[in-house]
C-alpha cells in the first residue's frame, strides 16, 4: 500500500505539473471501490474547474479545485495516479480519466480496487468519515511531545499502534518496521511497557525515515510509481523490511519475521528489545 512518502511524492509531482490547469472532462466507468466510483457525477462536479494546490492528509490526497470543491483520492493497496499524454494507450484497470486543457490525462489505475475517488463540496471535508477519523500528522513538529504519552497509555504492541491511523495518520507497514528497527525496539513490545524516553526516540525515527523516503520519491515494492511513471528509490535503503533470513545490517544476527495483527514484521532479536 502506498504510504505517506509515496502519497507526498504524488502530491509534490501534481503541484509542479497541473496547478491552474482546467479540467475539460472526467471519464470512466462505474466501479465499486472503497466507495462507489461514479465518473459521470465527477464530470458534472469537476468540469471547467481549475486545479488548485493539492494537499495531503495521512495517506489521502486532496486535489482542490477552483471554483471551490475537492477531489479526495486514496490509492488503496495498488493504486497509481499517472499523468500522461492524452493519446497514450489506456492501461488495464484504469477506472478514472481526468482530461486537462493541455491535452494530458490524469489517470487512476487500481487493479485491486481498494482505492477511492470521491467528490467533496465546500464544507464537507470536516465531516467526511475517512478524514474525520485520522490522527496526528507524522511530520508535525509537535508529534514528539504529543504521541509518546498516547502510545504509553495503550496496551497494544507498538507496531500495531504505529499502524493505527486513528493515532497517527500515514505510517504503514514499511516505515513502521524500519522505524522500530532504527529505534532498537521490539515490534511486539506493548506501549504501556515502554519508557517515554524510548517512545520519544521511536517517534524521532518515524519522522526521520519518512523524510528520507520522501527525498527518494518513496518506496516501490511492486505497484507504486510517481505520476511520471518513475519508481521510488528508497527500496534500496531499506534495512530490515523484506529482509527476513538475511543478516541484520547493524549486528549480523539473522533478521526474523513475525506476524502482528495479520501483518508481516521483520525484526532483529539482538538489536530490538
Amino acid at each position: 500500500m502506498p504510504e505517506l512518502p509515496e502519497v507526498e511524492t504524488v502530491r509534490r509531482a501534481l503541484s509542479r505539473a497541473i496547478v491552474d490547469r482546467r479540467i475539460v472532462a472526467v471519464e470512466g466507468g462505474r466501479v465499486q471501490m472503497r466507495r462507489p466510483l461514479d465518473p459521470h457525477a465527477l464530470d458534472r462536479a469537476m468540469r471547467d474547474r481549475r486545479v488548485a494546490e493539492p494537499r495531503r492528509r495521512g495517506k489521502f490526497l486532496l486535489i482542490d479545485l477552483d471554483p471551490p470543491g475537492t477531489l479526495l483520492i486514496h490509492l488503496g493497496m495498488s493504486g497509481r495516479l499517472l499523468l500522461v499524454p492524452g493519446d497514450d494507450p489506456i492501461l488495464p484497470h484504469t477506472h478514472l480519466v481526468i482530461v486537462l486543457d493541455d491535452g494530458r490525462n490524469l489517470r487512476l489505475v487500481d487493479p485491486r480496487r481498494f482505492g477511492l475517488a470521491w467528490w467533496l463540496d465546500p464544507g464537507e471535508e470536516s465531516g467526511d468519515p475517512s478524514l474525520a477519523a485520522l490522527g496526528a500528522e507524522p511530520l508535525d513538529e509537535g508529534l514528539v511531545d504529543l504521541l509518546p504519552p498516547r502510545l504509553r497509555a495503550r496496551r497494544s504492541p507498538l507496531k500495531a499502534l504505529l499502524l493505527d491511523q486513528r493515532l497517527v495518520a500515514g505510517v504503514g507497514n514499511i516505515y513502521a518496521t524500519e522505524a522500530l528497527w532504527r529505534a532498537g525496539i521490539l515490534p511486539s513490545r506493548r506501549g504501556n511497557r515502554t519508557s517515554l524516553e524510548r517512545l520519544c526516540r521511536l517517534v524521532i525515527e518515524v519522522q526521520s525515515v519518512l523524510r528520507e523516503a520522501i527525498e527518494q520519491g518513496g518506496t516501490t515494492i511492486r505497484d507504486y510509481s510517481a505520476p511520471s511513471g518513475d519508481f521510488g528509490s528508497f527500496a534500496v535503503m531499506l534495512q530490515v523490511y523484506g529482509k527476513a533470513g538475511l543478516p541484520c545490517p547493524r549486528c549480523g544476527t539473522e533478521v526474523r519475521d513475525l506476524r502482528l495483527g495479520g501483518r508481516s514484521t521483520a525484526w532483529c532479536s539482538r538489536c530490538q528489545t
